[in-house]
């Protein structure tokens, strides 16, 4: 039996859809449906049925999808059996990543793991939400990088670190408008928010006892992490952003931490990776540098990857 038209299988059986199997993974539509349209014809039985965009399985592919997730950690196992014999790491290692702020956070401890392991491939999805929460879909990654406390129970939880909110701008904004000084004060200020699929994402700030929720006056409002903290950078008003991504623009004087006191509880991040019999050194390897790197973060050279100075240019007429 074809193992590449069982991936095929697999891959568009846990995205529900040519179309968004295509896009996940890279390859071609017509790739997809003619290594299907070869298993059906093989096994003599529809694998999937068309129910509006989606393609569903029948009772028959939801029996040969068990049998092909056996398939595939069969053939892992045997790669890292191998691979270990070997007394060496290597292959690829499929990572997904969730959240807005997986460009910075994700390519930072990838790149200083490939610096270690320069043998390992790397190859980086970042999923959707609606992807995430549908966990039959999440057999092909190695691991995955999650933003909070996840609720996947046939998954393995390890925590990488803590992350918090807190309040900046650039001084610029501040040199024009003035440092508030109480939480209160930032009713005079104009606030760039976040755009969540149920409204404007408040600003949760916590400081000993006291703890407050502002619904900023914005005068911009964008689903983009990157987005806000151009305009902040730029001058545009005060952002709600997480500590390690502004570290950089902080740094450089580009922003500038604004009621330092106050922030928001502290989130976790974790990497989630499926229960296993048999660990591949690869991953044995990345889950233990994963939970190292951030207990010796300073020593490890990443290129910074931030906002640069924003400038104006001058236009002569």
């Amino acid at each position: 039996m074809d193992l590449a038209a069982i991936d095929c299988f697999v891959k568009v059986a846990e995205a529900r859809s040519l179309s968004e199997a295509s896009k996940l993974w890279r390859l071609p539509k017509s790739t997809l449906s003619h290594k299907i349209r070869q298993l059906e014809d093989q096994l003599a039985v529809a694998l999937f049925v068309r129910e509006g965009r989606d393609m569903v399985l029948t009772d028959a592919g939801a029996e040969f999808l068990t049998h092909a997730h056996r398939i595939q950690e069969s053939c892992d196992n045997a790669e890292a059996a191998v691979t270990a014999m070997r007394q060496d790491v290597g292959g690829t290692l499929t990572i997904g990543s969730t959240g807005e702020f997986g460009t910075s956070f994700t390519s930072e401890l990838l790149f200083a793991f490939r610096e270690r392991y320069p043998q390992v491939r790397i190859d980086v999805i970042f999923l959707s939400e609606g992807f995430l929460f549908a966990p039959e879909r999440l057999k092909a990654f190695d691991g995955i990088f999650y933003w909070g406390q996840p609720s996947l129970v046939d998954y393995v939880a390890r925590k990488l670190t803590d992350a918090s909110f807190g309040l900046y701008a650039s001084p610029v904004y501040l040199e024009r408008h003035g440092t508030p000084r109480t939480p209160a004060e930032l009713n005079d200020h104009r606030g760039i928010a976040f755009r969540l699929p149920t409204g404007l994402q408040n600003w949760h700030l916590v400081s000993g006892e006291e703890q407050t929720d502002i619904f900023p006056a914005s005068s911009c409002t964008a689903n983009d992490y990157w987005m806000i903290k151009y305009f902040a950078v730029a001058g545009e008003g005060i952002a709600y952003l997480p500590g390690f991504f502004t570290e950089t623009e902080c740094e450089r004087g580009n922003l500038v931490p604004v009621l330092s006191q106050w922030r928001s509880p502290a989130v976790p991040v974790n990497l989630l990776y499926p229960r296993r019999r048999f660990v591949s050194r690869k991953f044995e390897a990345f889950q233990t540098f994963c939970t190292e790197y951030y207990e010796h973060r300073s020593q490890h050279y990443v290129p910074s990857y931030c906002v640069e100075v924003v400038s104006f240019p001058k236009f002569q007429s």
